[in-house]
């Protein structure tokens, strides 16, 4: 992107924030600047935490547009490929395996059936509009710049997870432990005069059409944040880019 820069000092591809909008949707009981604070012990279990969550601090996510923060939310809802049930299951007859997934949650006394969202949970967020600090810098972790600088600096953890050779792919795997620990050596990188950087900015997992950035609110970056109040989340009949999201996922929102 034109906006990339080259750190001199580590080779980075750094992203200058400049008061860029971005989206978060949080619910209000902790706001949009008050995620959860992640302890510093090394042999933590990480598979909860978020995928570039820094250790010993709270780390905001958001996402370039309204849209990619409610794609990045719903996301892990998305409705799965159909297949027939008989190729899991001998009497699974001619149902399909989300007719029979259905099937058990019904039996299960569960009120919704799977790739079906409780609109009521997702009234309890709001979309908040933040404007980013205005100086400092943000790394574009994808680009080949920053790839190669993990490449080389593989942190010992990731390492004897038997992960030799970093890619995009790696980044945007599940297994927290690997991600947040390359989320630690990119913001423990000394840039230029010495700064550290505020945080990164990555495309989606599910899209290349959505643009996300992760904070980690640390050094009074938190109160360079400006943030509105959020508004509501309507339902997707009067709110056209949930609509959008539900169905690029094939999601029902009752």
């Amino acid at each position: 992107m034109s906006n990339v820069l080259t750190c001199p000092s580590t080779g980075l591809a750094l992203v200058p924030a400049s008061g860029q909008t971005v989206f978060r949707l949080a619910r209000p009981s902790y706001g949009a600047l008050n995620p959860r604070r992640r302890t510093a012990t090394s042999d933590d279990d990480r598979s909860e935490w978020n995928r570039f969550d820094l250790a010993g601090h709270q780390t905001v996510y958001a996402a370039s547009t309204p849209e990619g923060a409610y794609g990045e939310l719903l996301g892990s809802l998305k409705k799965p490929a159909q297949f027939p049930g008989s190729r899991l299951f001998d009497d699974a007859g001619t149902a399909t395996m989300e007719e029979l997934i259905a099937q058990d949650w019904a039996e299960a006394g569960k009120r919704l059936a799977p790739c079906e969202v409780d609109i009521n949970w997702l009234y309890e967020f709001r979309m908040y509009t933040m404007t980013l600090p205005v100086g400092g810098w943000l790394v574009d972790s994808e680009h080949s710049r920053t790839v190669s600088y993990l490449q080389q600096n593989i942190p010992l953890a990731v390492w004897e997870r038997s992960v030799h050779q970093v890619t995009v792919s790696v980044l945007r795997c599940e297994d927290r432990f690997i991600t947040s620990h390359l989320a630690e050596r990119l913001a423990g990188a000394r840039l230029a005069e010495g700064d550290k950087a505020i945080g990164l900015r990555y495309g989606s997992k599910h899209g290349s059409d959505w643009d996300c950035w992760t904070v980690w609110l640390r050094g009074g970056v938190a109160a360079s944040i400006a943030v509105d109040d959020g508004t509501p989340v309507q339902a997707p009949e009067s709110n056209p880019v949930l609509a959008k999201v539900l169905d690029t996922y094939g999601l029902l929102a009752l």
